[in-house]
């Protein structure tokens, strides 16, 4: 897969919290528009088409094209004529606009399945792993030069070593920008966990079993749905309730 990488692009953090308008575009048609922190636009551009289910593999993404608009950024995704087709079919039956966390879905029954689960159990690690790894986060964040206010996502491995960060004003964006920079750098295949700095809800849950991660962390507990969409996608669920790390599924 192709990547554009102009330096003019690779946008550093703002030094305060930011939000601009970011059209998804795929073969040129508008699929979506998000409003989103202008870095790293790349890796959410690769990781929304993930966790959205609009495209099942990164083989089918060809190129990614970001340009500048003058209310925003444009992120066109120049996809397989399948892909292509597939997604105008989609369209067609898209019924009106959604929240942040589910965007372009098209139906109740859509937005409420869940991923196949998968065969083989995760490799999960030892307690203390998932509490280092909540306490580095300021370090974290301070050396990724982290703007106070927006949500960070981690993934690191299982010796809470960190494997990817990512952030933005927007937690459904964040994790996206995380899923994107692990399959950019074929990272997605490394055994660990993903840590937010948010609480945890059903589309949460998707975008990471869509994405085929082993283990989602978040940094207050779950709603219901949440935890019995994990239990269903095998997703292993944990959070922290009153400072206290529970497993939730």
């Amino acid at each position: 897969m192709a990547m554009n990488t102009a330096s003019s692009l690779d946008l550093l953090h703002q030094a305060q919290l930011s939000e601009v308008a970011v059209a998804v575009c795929f073969n040129g048609i508008s699929q979506s528009v998000m409003m989103i922190s202008p870095n790293n636009l790349h890796d959410f551009a690769l990781g929304f088409a993930l966790t959205e289910g609009l495209i099942s593999s990164t083989a089918e993404v060809l190129d990614i094209v970001i340009k500048k608009q003058a209310l925003g950024w444009q992120l066109n995704l120049h996809v397989l004529s399948r892909t292509e087709h597939r997604l105008k079919q989609r369209r067609r039956t898209m019924a009106g606009p959604t929240g942040c966390g589910l965007c372009g879905i098209a139906s109740i029954n859509e937005a409420m399945s869940v991923p196949t689960k998968a065969l083989n159990s995760p490799i999960l690690p030892d307690v203390d792993i998932i509490i280092n790894a909540r306490d580095s986060l300021s370090k974290i964040q301070k050396n990724h030069q982290g703007v106070k206010g927006n949500h960070t996502a981690v993934y690191f491995d299982l010796q809470a070593q960190v494997i990817a960060v990512r952030e933005d004003v927007g937690r459904h964006s964040a994790l996206d920008k995380l899923i994107g920079s692990l399959y950019s750098n074929k990272q997605e295949r490394v055994a660990g966990f993903a840590l937010l700095t948010s609480r945890c809800s059903h589309d949460l849950v998707i975008k990471a079993a869509r994405a085929k991660l082993p283990m989602l962390v978040t940094l207050s507990q779950p709603t219901d749905l949440a935890v019995a969409s994990a239990e269903q996608s095998g997703l292993a669920l944990f959070s922290f309730q009153q400072g206290q790390l529970k497993r939730f599924a």
